[in-house]
């Protein structure tokens, strides 16, 4: 069977670089803790002592209510525990929100979501109004992985927007929220990264400077032996030019892995031809393959990102926590997380 492992040193040693800009961090763990499962992640983020993280809805704050507290960027109406934070993404929301524990999201530029700058003063006595506890305000940039201005405009306006709000709360007697704007692409850019930083893809390694978390390993179900001028797979696409050993692993596109149709560089050796639903032909005869153990490198076969491909790790793959013992890896194979 295939399976994931996690990392646990690069991922401590991940926290520890973004800890050094910022020891404040509301850890993103959206979408299965960015495929790499929310469970085993959660685990490992309140060994190291992360308090906060993000969440994509509600259903999955209630796999990880453990923590101090959850920010829910897509969250429901209706009230629930004191831990779930909701995230106002428009002055309609706010109206009908009833939740009284809220992060407000500022639009400074991204034109996705979040509080207009002219629906400020709106919004604000309406949380006045209504006693709604502002736990937080944030903003989210849309290319800090860019060399441009944009990001700086974008942060300009939000820290005019994070003092007006701070004199808001002063005149009525408020507590003041804290303010995250640093995603991943972001921390190493700005002159101050304010309260809390709010990384996802860092954490994981899947950007540059950071140590990849996630690698992925296949067993092999059969052996073969290709002759020369003969092919092998979906449509024959691959056709060996000499006597060659070929073995089929126990992952493909069903999984997760980005389908293609002229092979694919793997860690270990090369995938040939197409690849299947449920598998994989690669060249050579093996008894395990590692597809990829840092998926900055495994991206460059494909026109997208990091991201996408790991998002779109199956949960079904079960997922294992390598531990680290005197430099050498051992698996921890008692316990199995999705």
């Amino acid at each position: 069977m295939a399976t994931i492992y996690l990392n646990k040193q690069n991922l401590f040693s991940n926290l520890d670089k973004i800890s050094k800009i910022n020891p404040n961090i509301l850890a993103v763990i959206k979408d299965n803790a960015y495929g790499h499962g929310i469970f085993s992640i959660s685990k490992l983020l309140r060994e190291y002592g992360i308090r906060k993280v993000c969440v994509r809805n509600i259903d999955e704050a209630n796999l990880v209510r453990e923590f101090e507290e959850i920010l829910i960027f897509n969250p429901p109406t209706n009230r629930n525990a004191i831990n779930f934070s909701y995230a106002i993404n428009s002055l309609s929301q706010l109206k009908k929100n009833r939740h009284p524990y809220i992060h407000l999201k500022i639009d400074t530029g991204f034109r996705r979501n979040g509080i207009l700058e002219e629906e400020l003063d709106e919004t604000l006595e309406i949380i006045r109004q209504r006693k709604f506890e502002l736990r937080g305000v944030f903003s989210h940039f849309c290319c800090a992985d860019e060399f441009g201005c944009d990001t700086f405009i974008q942060y300009d306006k939000f820290l005019k927007i994070k003092e007006k709000i701070e004199k808001f709360c002063k005149k009525y007697n408020i507590k003041c929220p804290y303010f995250h704007i640093a995603n991943s692409a972001a921390l190493s850019k700005l002159p101050d990264t304010l309260d809390f930083v709010r990384p996802g893809i860092a954490i994981y390694g899947g950007i540059d400077g950071y140590e990849p978390v996630m690698s992925l390993e296949a067993d092999v179900v059969s052996v073969r032996e290709l002759d020369a001028k003969e092919g092998c797979g979906y449509n024959k696409t691959f056709m060996s030019e000499k006597k060659i050993k070929i073995s089929t692993i126990d992952v493909g596109y069903a999984d997760g892995i980005p389908y293609f149709t002229n092979g694919c560089k793997l860690k270990d050796t090369e995938a040939l031809g197409k690849i299947s639903m449920d598998y994989m032909i690669v060249k050579g005869e093996f008894k395990k393959i590692v597809v990829f153990d840092d998926i900055k490198e495994f991206v460059k076969n494909f026109d997208t990102i990091t991201y996408d491909i790991l998002v779109k790790m199956s949960p079904r793959i079960k997922r294992k926590i390598i531990e680290s013992d005197n430099g050498n890896s051992v698996k921890q194979s008692d316990k199995i997380h999705s």
